[in-house]
């Protein structure tokens, strides 16, 4: 039904995320970076972890149900974290998270409070380097050359990690923030194969819009992968944080929206 859907089809679709696992192609690269960075991009619910570390990874998946894809072609993504704690758990925020396909884009955006914006997100190796490129409104943000090393051992039992998302719900005409929540997602990923980074050269740019991704101070070249399996993503605790929700206005604003130019300040 076009516009109002049935329970049934409430129902079918709510399950879809019930056993979802994607079959993708990920190749990411870690830097260090600064406490100070990290703990002023972090929510107040988030501590940094020992070590300060950004992550900048691209990514090409195609969503599979019950052992079927669940549409033609796949999504293109770049991601950028910093790693942070929450409790025992330390896991990955992200900052920057770029797509090709409206869909994921919308879905991630409204359910679990992930930065998503729709971007130009291509990539390619030829057997010997990898090369990233991902840009918004004409704007390159992201440049990856990294040079791939021997194959290594896979994993095709699962592994686990985490990140985090930060949630809350906007009043009318964003007058105010509440029910801040925080997501802790458990990936289970094996690896089906592996290639270690020995080398990368990264280049941040920045745009009007999203001036942040140019301010992140890297430091030194830590490791990467160029890596290919199945991860499946699960729930694994829904926060719900006691601050005030305008506590975490600056957080999800900064991270949800562009940052438009006051067109009406003098020239």
């Amino acid at each position: 039904m076009g516009y109002v859907w049935t329970p049934e089809q409430i129902d079918r679709y709510r399950k879809y995320y019930d056993d979802i696992r994607t079959h993708h192609t990920y190749t990411y690269v870690r830097f260090r970076t600064t406490e100070r960075f990290v703990r002023s991009v972090l929510p107040p619910c988030l501590a940094p972890a020992d070590e300060p570390i950004a992550t900048i990874g691209f990514m090409s998946f195609m969503e599979w149900i019950e052992g079927v894809s669940n549409r033609a072609g796949r999504d293109r993504a770049m991601i950028i974290g910093v790693n942070a704690k929450h409790g025992a758990i330390e896991g990955s925020y992200y900052l920057t998270v770029l797509e090709t396909e409206e869909v994921n884009i919308i879905t991630g955006r409204e359910f679990w409070g992930m930065p998503k914006k729709l971007g130009t997100v291509d990539f390619f190796d030829d057997g010997e380097e990898f090369h990233g490129f991902a840009s918004r409104k004409d704007f390159s943000l992201v440049e990856l050359t990294a040079s791939l090393g021997d194959q290594l051992p896979t994993t095709p039992e699962d592994e686990k990690e985490y990140y985090f998302d930060l949630r809350g719900y906007f009043g009318v005409n964003a007058s105010d923030v509440t029910r801040p929540q925080l997501v802790v997602f458990e990936n289970s990923t094996a690896t089906k194969r592996s290639r270690k980074i020995t080398d990368a050269k990264l280049k941040l740019g920045g745009s009007p819009w999203d001036p942040g991704v140019s301010t992140i101070p890297l430091g030194e070249f830590i490791d990467g992968g160029h890596l290919g399996g199945e991860t499946s993503y699960i729930i694994k605790d829904v926060v719900e944080l006691e601050n005030d929700g305008n506590d975490y206005t600056p957080y999800l604003m900064g991270r949800l929206y562009d940052d438009w130019p006051d067109v009406r300040s003098p020239r």
